[in-house]
């Protein structure tokens, strides 16, 4: 038995993003994540487990395809759960549109709109993504059921819903990002807090060789304060990667904020605890951010979160392995070189 492994972006992204075969080949995909924050509004956690399970994909037509398969999830301290891969997917020259199980789960979105923790806590989920181009402009959106209900159920209907659009230049791009939650729904019976949330704004990155250049804008909206008394808020921005070689790469950020929220962002950049929003509260933030990568048969990552406000130091690993087993050692295959 061979086995394939591979050199992208990062192993995560490889893995959400690699087209699938017309065969089965087992997928082993194992991660360890240990963040050593003592931020009031994130608590510090290890995570380390695997995703292992097989997929396939059956041509239904010239633009039209099905994907099948499982997976067996298996973090450490919890018991292992089975998630199915049913997928329906279209694609033309312009778009491509898909119903069923959805892997990527931060959507290209900012780092302060997504914890980077979800996808090792809950690696897939189910509902419609999508993607159109064209003359230059680039669209992508997604709607997915964090968690459903039944009648009668205590439990919150849960759905989180996006879209990012805007120009996509060879070197350049310029884009706005919407991210729309709801809680709630009409047949839950559960005392919890429901209603609905935005968070919006604006994105722009520049590449110039090995280094590239990212900015945004991002606000928060809540009009009913149904989440807190925080109706509005905003933060701000600026990042900056260098390619050192074809493997390293060396990051630094820096974050403003003011009374900022994101239902499902990282508590670090937070004017509240995302998961006891009553806990903790402060009105401005101001953290700096330098991170160290390694892009070889591995994905790893090494952070450091400087928060100028509580002058503390809030540091993260994360190193991914993603392999694909081909069961004919005589067959020649290799990944898809992700996005």
């Amino acid at each position: 038995m061979c086995i394939l492994s591979t050199n992208a972006q990062t192993q995560m992204a490889t893995f959400s993003s690699r087209e699938l075969d017309t065969v089965w080949r087992p997928e082993v995909l194992a991660y360890f994540r240990n963040t050593e924050f003592f931020h009031p509004a994130e608590e510090g956690r290890t995570r380390f487990g695997a995703l292992v399970g097989l997929r396939r994909t059956f041509t239904m037509g010239t633009s039209r395809t099905a994907e099948v398969g499982g997976f067996v999830h298996q973090s450490f301290g919890a018991i292992p759960k089975f998630a199915p891969w049913v997928a329906l997917r279209y694609q033309n020259d312009w778009s491509k549109v898909s119903f069923g199980s959805i892997l990527e789960r931060s959507h290209s979105l900012p780092r302060q709109l997504v914890n980077p923790d979800l996808r090792y806590a809950v690696p897939i989920v189910y509902g419609m993504s999508g993607t159109a181009t064209g003359g230059g402009f680039r669209a992508q959106y997604w709607v997915e059921w964090l968690s459903a209900i039944d009648y009668g159920s205590p439990v919150k209907e849960r759905i989180h819903g996006g879209a990012i659009a805007g120009w996509v230049g060879k070197r350049a791009r310029l884009e706005g990002v919407l991210q729309y939650h709801h809680v709630g729904g009409q047949i839950d019976t559960s005392p919890e807090v429901d209603g609905n949330r935005l968070n919006f704004g604006l994105m722009g990155r520049i590449n110039a060789g090995p280094l590239e250049v990212r900015a945004a804008h991002l606000r928060y909206a809540d009009p009913l304060a149904r989440f807190g008394p925080e109706k509005s808020g905003h933060g701000s921005s600026l990042e900056a990667q260098l390619r050192m070689g074809k493997r390293a790469s060396l990051d630094a950020s820096y974050w403003q904020a003011e009374n900022f929220r994101a239902p499902l962002g990282q508590g670090l950049f937070q004017s509240r605890n995302p998961e006891d929003p009553m806990s903790w509260y402060r009105k401005d933030s101001q953290i700096l951010g330098l991170g160290l990568g390694w892009e070889g048969s591995s994905s790893l990552r090494i952070r450091a979160w400087y928060d100028i406000a509580e002058r503390s130091l809030q540091p993260s690993v994360t190193w991914v392995r993603y392999v694909v087993l081909d069961p004919m050692v005589a067959t020649k295959h290799k990944t898809s070189q992700g996005r």
